[in-house]
């Protein structure tokens, strides 16, 4: 991944960027004084501001909003052993050439792409012969991978849109795609060894594994994400088991494969601590598990290390076990 501007700022300096308000939340300080929280995108990094003695509606007074791609002016210090950065002052940009989307991050590879290769792996994987030069499946097809591309096709603008999280991993727009996509082409590779393994039940097993979080998650024009009411409710795997439920009932599907997907989305995150309906029970839902594992690290590797120059270690990361990275010089 590129190194964003705002990983490259020094402790004890002051900078002047162009940036998007990704954020604002207004809040109150320990002695009754308002201050504003933002999150700035600078195109590739998202940072936490906040802008003290100041309120939301004194921000929106001089058009500064979420949406707005402003001149921001800013500190950098240390706090808690972390970069904590603190706003100067905040005025809405006018260049015309700022254009929101410069400051959107989103994935390296076109998402039409992404998601016509997505659909012609489940088609490959079932060594049959396909039509690949159309995104359809015939009508009279009741396998797995129809299942799979049918409930893909249904939801085509939010899959290409949604995040694929809040926080932690490809929390960007196209972050589900772009973490489908990846995983779908690791599953392919996999295969190759395990050759146990059925090899169009995992790939569409794993264009599904998330599928539920289209609804889990609101995901704005800007690539933010939200919990929605039914994701903070039931979660991702729950949903996601239940649209592929729905979509059984629209023709003769084989019902063992219907409950293997099920299965592999219900056990994707490996264990009950880890958010898992139940544990993998097969070699297709463990393979899953240890691919989603494997590229969710790795997106984290790729983002914590830009941030870094060669010869340098991050600080710890939580999501990888509080281990210290290193990028090689």
């Amino acid at each position: 991944m590129n190194l964003g501007r705002f990983s490259t700022t020094e402790l004890g300096s002051t900078y002047n960027f162009t940036v998007l308000v990704v954020e604002m939340t207004e809040k109150v300080s320990k002695t009754d004084k308002p201050f504003v929280t933002f999150t700035f995108s600078d195109g590739v990094d998202k940072i936490s501001a906040n802008y003290f003695d100041k309120t939301e509606a004194s921000m929106k007074s001089i058009g500064v909003d979420v949406g707005k791609v402003v001149d921001l002016t800013f500190n950098v210090k240390l706090y808690n052993d972390k970069k904590n950065f603190t706003v100067n002052n905040v005025t809405v940009c006018p260049d015309p050439e700022a254009k929101v989307e410069k400051f959107v991050p989103s994935p390296p590879y076109d998402i039409d792409d992404m998601y016509k290769k997505i659909i012609d792996s489940i088609k490959k994987a079932t060594g049959r012969e396909y039509d690949c030069t159309t995104l359809d499946v015939p009508s009279d097809d009741y396998s797995a991978a129809a299942l799979a591309i049918r409930i893909l096709n249904r939801n085509h603008d939010a899959f290409c849109k949604s995040s694929a999280a809040h926080s932690i991993h490809h929390d960007i727009r196209g972050g589900l795609i772009y973490h489908t996509f990846r995983m779908v082409y690791t599953a392919f590779y996999l295969a190759k060894v395990y050759k146990s393994i059925n090899l169009e039940l995992l790939i569409c097993g794993t264009a599904l594994h998330d599928i539920g979080k289209l609804h889990e998650l609101d995901t704005d024009d800007l690539g933010s994400a939200d919990y929605s009411v039914d994701g903070r409710l039931f979660g991702h795997a729950v949903i996601g088991m239940e649209m592929v439920a729905e979509e059984a009932k629209n023709g003769p599907y084989n019902a063992e494969e219907v409950r293997q997907i099920r299965h592999m989305i219900a056990s994707h995150h490996g264990s009950l601590e880890y958010g898992a309906i139940t544990t993998p029970a097969t070699p297709e839902a463990f393979l899953l598990h240890e691919i989603d594992m494997i590229d969710s690290r790795m997106y984290i590797f790729e983002k914590e290390i830009g941030k870094i120059e060669p010869g340098q270690m991050t600080d710890r990361i939580f999501a990888l076990e509080n281990s210290s990275l290193y990028k090689p010089n």
